[in-house]
């Protein structure tokens, strides 16, 4: 018996050095979950504030000096960002937005984000006879962001969007 009492102290530190590389474990994995799930959230934030017209809503995405990149030009600033979004969205059309198959690669404090994109833009008066209006233009395309984590939490510090294909013409 006075053998075993030499031997729990040192049988004891490979269990609790085994028990806090468990919990540090899964802890670092419940981060990268919640860091997925806010950075997810913005993407879905995103496509509601474009589809709503909903600009100010940026400053929840995008940091203060995001970059974007579209066919509808380039911006620095967001302000830059939502007067470019101004222009391609306005109040005589709706554009909804449906983001998927979206990829994150975490790095820390950063990730670079990809997605799929479909978008259609459709005028937002009534057609007579129609249950909904037709849309006048639609396509498809890929998102590209790089994320940065923040005091706010996470953000969008550059956003690139690139069509695959589009059909119609959009309104000037």
């Amino acid at each position: 018996m006075t053998e075993i009492r030499y031997l729990l102290p040192i049988l004891a530190l490979p269990t609790a050095l085994l028990a806090t590389a468990c919990t540090d474990s899964s802890e670092q994995r419940l981060r990268e979950l919640e860091d997925r799930n806010e950075i997810h959230a913005l993407i879905d934030n995103l496509a509601a504030a474009l589809e709503e017209g909903r600009f100010d809503a940026f400053a929840t995405i995008y940091t203060p000096d995001v970059t974007a990149k579209s066919p509808g030009g380039e911006a620095t600033g967001l302000d830059k960002v939502i007067a470019l979004a101004g222009r391609n969205h306005s109040d005589q059309q709706r554009s909804p937005h449906y983001i998927s198959n979206v990829r994150i690669e975490l790095a820390g404090d950063r990730a670079q984000v990809r997605a799929n994109s479909l978008f259609a833009f459709v005028p937002s008066a009534p057609t007579p006879g129609r249950v909904a209006p037709e849309p006048f233009y639609a396509g498809g395309g890929t998102y590209r962001f790089d994320a940065v984590r923040t005091p706010d939490g996470w953000r969008f510090a550059r956003v690139e969007t690139a069509p695959l294909w589009t059909v119609g013409t959009l309104a000037p």
